[in-house]
């Protein structure tokens, strides 16, 4: 059985998410998964109870701390080393980076999955030239990298981050445990007989949750019955509740900003549309989520969530403009018979092209792929042992 690494940094949110359906799904294609990643994370108390065994090391948030980077990778290698992998996945921009440079070290090779090039959105000019740079000169140590969607692929392409045949796409999969989740009963209330809106997801800022806020009251004052939630946690959370005080909504009984209490199916069950106003993505978890869930959705027209939101299941608007995003909302909630159909056409969509265990199959056969190519050319572990 063929040993692999995952190796990731964010602690929570889709890409720690995916790691986890990861290392539950792999085991039966043939794969043996272990798994390393940040001190605390969220996914490791799932991890415990599938008995995948966790290295927990020194990862710290973006780029200012280049001891503990250091140190993280020194870790990464002494894991390597001891485990004797066959293979290393990499998820997030951290992770990829140290996690290459390891890779090469112990003479592995290493799959990267971005889940949104550390230079695609709002971010500074130096930091998207430095981050560009480091991409590219990663590259050569890159034996495949791993796009979540084809718009993602078509940015690795344009800015020639790996050769011609190196960038390929395993769109993500959302499994959502919908017979086994109960309904929020903190959303029922709020819902009461209206209409709830609502976003389900970390509290950052590339979710661009300001602009559902200033398109609250909008939305509330064109269709009165509506009610609207905030669902999650993250470093926004101080911030977004300053806005929802500053514009009146913490004190409408039609407007909530809860903590999460997943799995995500509990809160999504609840929901009459689903709304995503983020300002930059690759592939979001979220709105696959919502759809398995039988949700319309709402949300806006970044990366590749065009690939998966389409007419059939919602509605698609600009980022940045909470005048379209309240249109959008507005026009559905109107439109009984049109949010019906979105929502009966979502989990045949989400069927169709967004299961974990599609997701998962056609990453083992990558990594067979990869395999085979290591072998064939002399590298990696099974080709020098």
């Amino acid at each position: 059985m063929a040993r692999v690494l995952h190796v990731f940094e964010p602690p929570d949110g889709g890409v720690a998410q995916a790691v986890a359906q990861l290392a539950q799904g792999l085991g039966a294609h043939g794969y043996e998964v272990e798994v390393a990643g940040p001190r605390a994370a969220a996914p490791y108390a799932a991890l415990a109870f599938l008995e995948v065994p966790v290295h927990r090391l020194a990862f710290a948030r973006g780029y200012d701390a280049p001891h503990r980077d250091a140190r993280a990778l020194a870790q990464l290698v002494q894991v390597l080393q001891g485990g004797r992998f066959d293979l290393v996945h990499c998820h997030a921009a951290k992770a990829g980076a140290l996690g290459r440079i390891a890779g090469r070290l112990v003479g592995v090779p290493v799959l990267y999955s971005p889940h949104c090039l550390p230079f695609v959105g709002d971010v500074s000019s130096p930091r998207r030239r430095v981050s560009l740079a480091l991409e590219r000169a990663l590259g050569p140590l890159t034996a495949a990298l791993v796009c979540v969607c084809e718009a993602e692929r078509r940015v690795a392409t344009d800015h020639a981050l790996v050769r011609a045949g190196r960038a390929t796409v395993v769109r993500n999969g959302a499994r959502t445990d919908i017979d086994r989740a109960d309904v929020d009963e903190r959303l029922l209330r709020l819902r009461g007989d209206g209409l709830l809106v609502g976003a389900v997801t970390v509290l950052r800022e590339q979710k661009g949750l300001p602009d559902l806020l200033r398109a609250a009251p909008r939305i509330l004052a064109a269709v009165p019955q509506a009610r609207i939630a905030i669902v999650g946690d993250g470093p926004e959370r101080e911030g977004l509740e300053l806005q929802a005080a500053a514009l009146g909504l913490a004190d409408d009984p039609r407007f909530a900003l809860l903590p999460y209490e997943g799995p995500s199916a509990r809160h999504l069950r609840a929901l009459d549309l689903y709304v995503l106003p983020s300002w930059w993505e690759a592939l979001p978890i979220g709105a696959l989520e919502a759809m398995a869930c039988g949700v319309a959705q709402v949300a806006t027209d970044v990366g590749g969530t065009g690939e998966a939101v389409t007419g059939a299941t919602g509605r698609l608007v600009a980022a940045h403009d909470p005048r379209a995003l309240a249109g959008a909302v507005v026009d559905l909630l109107r439109d009984d018979a049109g949010r019906r159909a979105r929502a009966l056409a979502s989990p045949r969509a989400h069927a169709e092209r967004f299961t974990v265990e599609r997701m998962v199959g056609e990453t083992a056969s990558l990594y067979t792929r990869v395999l085979s190519a290591a072998a064939s050319t002399g590298r990696g572990r099974r080709a020098s042992a």
